[in-house]
């Protein structure tokens, strides 16, 4: 018994009061704030979350990636050519595929999401100094089929891909969706018996484990499917995830930024700037100026920034939901 417990060994990305809040407790205010949206707010909200929320989490990235030469330097080939050959292939899928743009970015979005819970639970274990050398890929075995389960059986998007195999002129029976629902219900369970049997192996070995890891991915699974449970209405879950996904990640830069400065290890003024004690309103409004500049770049309006309330009319709630949500 004192061998279990002590295998119990607790790491914190920010720190114990900061992890409770952004990585515990946002994605249950994100979900409280998304059903108050749903009820009192019209579509613009999701355009608005989009501007205040998505919007600067790109922005910290270019922030990252572009502010640091020792960061853009590991990569320097894909940051200099990548964002080239993506430019070049929206603008010919714009021209000539535009539904398959959709598709594609889409299941870009769906991919880069559970890749980010899976990153940082790596960064748990990495903190705490937990797990073996093979739990990294069992990490990430189980946000892969949790994820895809999510999307195969929830009622919100399993109507969406039974719908678009309709469209593409591929009908499937009710007995068959119902078939590979269950089939991805036995694959999850198993995967979820698999990762815990790995767990237990990690403790009979003596590796330590970090219970906020595990915390965290309940919070975040928990997010997903209770929005796409519960309700077929998809800005619920897109509000919701937004929220949680683009403010864990600002915080989590943030974060990262201030520590390589504090370490000495820093190689970028602005950074330095950044991760300067007193400017974090400064960098906050930085990164709304940045939302702000790419909206009037794409020819938006300032009301966009008013949650559907200010300047709201149908036409730009119908607007809201085929430009951000995909396939609403």
């Amino acid at each position: 018994m004192a061998e279990a417990v002590a295998a119990f060994r607790a790491g914190y990305i920010i720190s114990p009061r900061q992890d409770a809040f952004w990585f515990l407790t946002l994605p249950f205010v994100a979900i409280l704030f998304a059903l108050g949206a749903q009820r009192y707010l019209p579509g613009g909200a999701l355009a608005a979350i989009a501007l205040w929320v998505t919007v600067p989490h790109h922005f910290v990235t270019w922030l990252r990636v572009y502010g640091s030469a020792d960061e853009f330097s590991r990569f320097r080939e894909r940051f200099i050519i990548g964002p080239i050959l993506m430019l070049v292939g929206v603008y010919l899928l714009i021209q000539h595929a535009p539904l398959s743009l959709v598709l594609l970015v889409t299941l870009w979005d769906h991919q880069h999401s559970l890749m980010q819970q899976y990153g940082f639970s790596r960064v748990y274990d990495f903190k705490a100094k937990a797990g073996s050398s093979l739990t990294g890929r069992f990490d990430l075995a189980l946000n892969w089929i949790l994820f895809v389960n999510m999307l195969v059986v929830s009622p919100l998007f399993s109507v969406i891909w039974v719908r678009m195999l309709h469209e593409w002129h591929l009908g499937v029976e009710t007995t068959v969706v119902l078939l590979v629902q269950q089939l991805s219900w036995a694959i999850a369970g198993t995967g979820l018996i698999v990762y815990m049997m790995h767990t237990a192996w990690c403790m009979r070995r003596g590796y330590a484990l970090n219970p906020m890891k595990y915390l965290f991915l309940f919070a975040s699974y928990f997010l997903w499917y209770y929005t796409s449970f519960t309700t077929t209405y998809l800005l619920v879950y897109a509000i919701a995830h937004r929220i949680m996904h683009g403010t864990q990640y600002i915080v989590m830069v943030y974060s990262y930024l201030r520590n390589k400065e504090a370490r000495g290890t820093g190689d970028s003024t602005l950074h330095a700037w950044v991760a300067r004690r007193g400017n974090l309103r400064a960098f906050l409004l930085l990164c709304i100026a940045y939302a702000m500049l790419f909206h009037a770049l794409t020819e938006g309006h300032i009301r966009d920034f008013g949650f559907g309330v200010i300047g709201f009319n149908t036409n730009f709630d119908l607007f809201a939901y085929s430009l951000l949500s995909s396939f609403a």
